[in-house]
């Protein structure tokens, strides 16, 4: 046991968890909302220097604004499906665990009963989150559109 905790605090633990890098769709919201900031600060330089910039300005900020928009539904739309995925992920793991330990523990008799149990409740948490995880997807589909 003293062997696995000194080896959390390792020096080669602690420098893989300072690489953790900035995730793609992170740098694309980033991106395009200082794109839309700089081409509102852009628009409001010109109309002090007195210039008609409302069509430029329409278009711009229309353009600019929806991109922002497209980049920060998409990411919002991952991350829902990321962490479905990750929900499944835990609870397949957390119910073999289960099933292990109780293998141990319970008679035969009496486990056959359990994994039904655990088997109906897989059944209905896996539809449950497999809808979740359609509807997520149909809904990032459907806004692309």
């Amino acid at each position: 046991m003293a062997k696995h905790s000194a080896r959390r605090r390792s020096r080669l633990s602690t420098e893989n968890s300072k690489r953790h890098r900035i995730e793609f769709s992170k740098i694309i919201v980033i991106i395009t909302g200082l794109l839309f900031i700089f081409i509102l600060w852009d628009i409001r330089a010109a109309t002090k220097e007195g210039l008609d910039v409302s069509g430029y300005a329409m278009q711009e900020i229309l353009t600019t604004g929806g991109i922002f928009g497209a980049s920060i539904i998409f990411y919002l739309n991952k991350s829902k499906i990321e962490n479905l995925s990750k929900g499944k992920i835990r609870y397949a793991l957390l119910k073999l665990r289960l099933e292990l330990r109780l293998k141990k523990l319970v008679p035969d008799e009496l486990y056959s009963v359990v994994a039904e149990e655990l088997n109906e409740l897989d059944t209905m948490l896996d539809n449950k989150l497999d809808g979740a995880l359609e509807e997520a997807i149909q809904k990032e589909v459907d806004q692309n559109i």
